[in-house]
């Protein structure tokens, strides 16, 4: 049985230069449109597209709402709406392409549509119980000092704590993307790896002077003991060295490589909250806990404005949208205050 149609793999690589270069989605979502393709020819036995038919798309859509993720359970429903999405932009695309137009009918194409109910369930967005600001302090201050190593990981939640950076963008950083005289960081997309690639002009969010002398203290580090420039990854990656007396390879230092993995990040994360007995948290949540903590002290529209902006959201909506839902405890504590 083939695994591929070459027709399907030219129209395939057409449809990803439209999506680069007329809609300028980034690589990892067009990967991700790709992949709903090939599931979709997978079903189909790798049939041509250009015969889709309500019929064959809707023996699709059957199956794939019944099926299971490799890990054996039933596809959420917010999958399943983004599958169809990325089928019906495909084929949409593909009925105005020339031989193609008199091929597709677009009204076959409401085939992809969900139910009313089914897309108020895949919108669904669960609560996401993000760490408190006490809880991020308290695991950031118990952890061990003993090595340098040990310094650059306590800086680097410092950091993710006082700029909100997303991991990509934190491992990153150079030295001179921090001004310590005002507090700033820049994630400039040239060297930053920003989503969208957007330019992002971060003022230390207001966490505590503690976490800020904790990531000021690294600065001074490297600029001063170590002496390396503005060019220097601001979190170096480990160096490992041989060790004579122990016969074995291990960390002797830090290199002047960036860290490459987000994983090395989440183990970070790990060991200080597990040092602190404290319950693990990933690092992009830390997002959720400034945004929360952003709606508590900021007194004005115009001071959320800033809040989010300094969270790379062109628009307060997205910091509420995505990160700014109450939990149900406090929405029953926000509506008996107002009786005060």
């Amino acid at each position: 049985m083939p695994n591929y149609n070459t027709k399907n793999e030219i129209l395939k690589k057409y449809y990803e230069e439209y999506l680069e270069l007329d809609e300028g989605l980034s690589e990892q979502t067009i990967y991700s449109k790709l992949r709903d393709l090939r599931k979709y020819e997978e079903h189909t036995s790798f049939k041509c597209f250009s015969t889709f038919n309500k019929k064959q798309a809707g023996l699709f859509k059957g199956y794939y709402k019944k099926a299971c993720n490799p890990t054996g359970e039933t596809i959420s429903a917010s999958t399943i709406l983004i599958t169809f999405q990325n089928l019906k932009e495909f084929f949409t695309w593909l009925s105005r392409q020339k031989g193609y137009k008199t091929k597709i009918n677009y009204d076959d194409l409401r085939i992809f549509n969900l139910t009313r109910k089914e897309e108020n369930t895949a919108r669904q967005v669960p609560y996401k119980n993000a760490p408190s600001l006490e809880h991020v302090k308290e695991a950031i201050h118990a952890m061990s000092l003993n090595s340098e190593l040990e310094r650059r990981n306590q800086a680097l939640i410092a950091f993710a704590l006082l700029t909100g950076a997303r991991v990509q963008a934190l491992i990153s950083l150079r030295l001179g993307d921090v001004d310590e005289v005002n507090c700033i960081v820049r994630q400039n997309p040239k060297h930053v790896h920003t989503k969208f690639s957007k330019y992002i002009v971060t003022q230390f969010f207001e966490v505590g002077e503690d976490i800020q002398n904790i990531a000021l203290s690294w600065v001074k580090h490297l600029r001063k003991k170590k002496g390396v420039s503005d060019n220097h990854p601001l979190f170096p990656a480990s160096q490992g060295g041989f060790n004579a007396e122990t016969q074995s390879f291990e960390i002797v230092g830090l290199s002047d490589r960036h860290i490459t993995s987000t994983t090395t990040v989440r183990e970070i994360f790990k060991e200080a909250y597990d040092n602190a007995n404290l319950p693990y948290y990933k690092p992009h949540l830390l997002r959720d806990t400034l945004a929360r903590h952003g709606e508590r002290i900021c007194k004005t529209p115009e001071q959320f404005k800033a809040w989010s902006q300094n969270l790379g959201h062109s628009s307060t909506l997205t910091t509420f949208n995505s990160y700014g839902e109450v939990h149900a405890h406090r929405q029953c504590e926000l509506i008996k205050s107002l009786k005060e």
